[in-house]
């Protein structure tokens, strides 16, 4: 018996003050000062880029900015910190970056349903440019609105996937069954599908039930410079370290995990 969209979902909260707005996403233009922008971009250049690693991908582990401070300093930026708390009620405590300049090409997906339940509506995620964006380069796409549809359920899609497929890694096996599904359903409410094509120093965010995701590049491999981080209410994570503040800035979650495993001998972190 296969399994439809209704299958896997709970219905959305009521409508209120959780929701932000009617879109699901907050945009800043030109919001980020040079000069947090330009060091990290030297440091990313200089670890990352041609005369570094070359990856374009960036770092491989999820938390550089507990090593970097040019990272820590753009993600707890106190305008945005003061933005991020206004809009989940809570101060909001970075535990996670994607740091690729090229697209994650991440398919359909809502963060919701990859937390602990717990978490809920205290989330949100960050995209940031650090360049004009390109429509062929794969850009970060949204269905507005979308933050008001039935949510995916992280018990209901763990129970669907097989039992080896529920490890660490079953946010990707998961995408086999509700990738067609979310495509289904994106198409069935009118295929509303926003690129967003943002300007150096633009910065969207992203509530944690919005559909979502990278797309495929229409030139393979072409330059997408951005940064993503996402963030958790720092009363709402008993699973993580307690959040600390960066001076006068936001908060982050000091995670100590081994990143070793992501890095071949010798490759620089």
């Amino acid at each position: 018996m296969s399994l439809g969209f209704q299958d896997l979902t709970d219905p959305a909260p009521p409508v209120g003050p959780r929701d932000w707005n009617d879109d699901g996403v907050v945009i800043l233009r030109n919001f980020l000062p040079h000069d947090l922008m330009e060091s990290y971009e030297e440091l990313w250049l200089a670890v990352n880029g041609p005369e570094g690693q070359n990856r374009p991908m960036g770092w491989p582990d999820p938390i550089p900015y507990m090593r970097h401070r040019e990272l820590l300093d753009i993600l707890t930026y106190a305008p945005l910190a003061s933005l991020l708390e206004e809009l989940i009620g809570e101060p909001a405590g970075l535990h996670l970056n994607l740091t690729g300049w090229v697209s994650t090409e991440r398919d359909w997906h809502q963060d919701s349903y990859l937390n602990p339940p717990h978490v809920g509506d205290y989330y949100a995620a960050v995209w940031i440019a650090f360049a004009d964006i390109h429509p062929d380069s794969g850009p970060f796409q949204y269905v507005p609105g979308s933050h008001r549809w039935p949510q995916v359920s992280n018990e209901k899609i763990l129970n669907a996937l097989e039992p080896e497929e529920r490890d660490h890694r079953w946010p990707k096996f998961s995408e086999r069954i509700l990738t067609p599904l979310f495509e289904k359903e994106i198409v069935e409410r009118g295929n509303n599908v926003v690129s967003h094509l943002p300007s150096r120093g633009d910065v969207l965010v992203w509530h944690g039930r919005l559909m979502h995701r990278g797309s495929r590049p229409n030139v393979p491999g072409m330059e997408r410079r951005s940064l993503i981080a996402h963030y958790s209410g720092i009363k709402h994570r008993g699973d993580m370290p307690k959040a600390v503040r960066n001076g006068q800035g936001g908060y982050y979650f000091p995670i100590s995990t081994n990143v070793d495993m992501y890095y071949g001998l010798g490759e620089k972190k």
